[in-house]
């Protein structure tokens, strides 16, 4: 169409060229007739144009989209089990008040709260003068003790150095340059060498007490993390009292502990 209108602008040119040239009173008589005339074509060829397009151009679809009924969005779910972390602040202030119900809790004492049993492991907080300190895993709870597979029982119990060079005593030594002798639970019921030890699952322990940093529930193996670091520094802070023969105990509390301490509500359990 440019095309077009640009051989007609020529065109007209051409035409009052020749008719200034020719016959210039002429032209002033119809030169407003030509301008309105160029605009008349222009117009008529656009309008030309613009109709034979029309039926080769979609047309706009002003239907009305049908809308469903509004989604609402997600509903709020119950609110998520508090993590055994969030419990942690609690316990230690019912620890320091010195006594839960009818369970009083020395605080020169190194004290362990059982709070899973999965039939096959035992897990744990361990405090320390009423602060945490690490995790706990032992085997499981067995009415009839099964050896190599039975928690020991709870109570107290007198804390000591094993100075009896055994086997498991010189392999720590041999890998630790700070190890002197295993640190053993005294007076358990049908149980001896129970010791505090490192290791990762029940597969590690014959009913002694497994210490690590960090803790694994998630899994179908409920297992300990970082170990050795928190057996070192439970060793280094506890060796030099036992060394001097200082008095010491530890106090093992099963998982109904969390229940007679009033931690675990109707809407709030312990988890990891």
């Amino acid at each position: 169409m440019k095309r077009l209108l640009g051989l007609l602008a020529i065109a007209l040119i051409a035409v009052l060229i020749l008719l200034l040239v020719t016959n210039p009173e002429i032209l002033n008589k119809v030169w407003m007739w030509l301008i309105g005339f160029a605009g008349y074509v222009y117009l008529l060829i656009e309008k030309g144009v613009e109709a034979l397009k029309s039926p080769f151009q979609a047309k706009p679809d002003v239907t009305p989209k049908k809308t469903g009924p509004q989604v609402p969005g997600p509903i709020p779910g119950p609110e998520k089990p508090r993590s055994l972390e969030d419990h942690v602040e609690k316990i230690e202030g019912l620890l320091r008040k010195g006594a839960v119900k009818d369970t009083p809790l020395s605080q020169q004492e190194v004290t362990v709260l059982r709070y899973m049993d999965d039939g096959e492991t035992t897990l744990g907080l361990l405090f320390l003068q009423n602060k945490f300190f690490a995790y706990t895993l032992e085997d499981t709870h067995q009415d009839e003790k099964i050896a190599g597979s039975t928690r020991i029982p709870q109570g107290i119990y007198p804390l000591i150095l094993n100075r009896n060079l055994t086997d498991l005593t010189q392999r720590y030594r041999n890998q630790f340059q700070w190890f002197d002798f295993h640190i053993e639970l005294k007076d358990v019921p049908d149980f001896s060498n129970v010791y505090i030890h490192i290791g990762n699952s029940h597969q590690d322990t014959r009913g002694c007490i497994l210490i690590a940093d960090g803790v694994t529930a998630a899994g179908t193996e409920k297992m300990i993390t970082h170990s050795r670091i928190a057996f070192e520094r439970f060793y280094k802070t506890l060796y030099p009292k036992l060394k001097h023969n200082e008095k010491m105990e530890i106090r093992i509390l099963d998982e109904n502990w969390f229940q007679k301490a009033r931690i675990q509500t109707e809407n709030e359990s312990i988890s990891t």
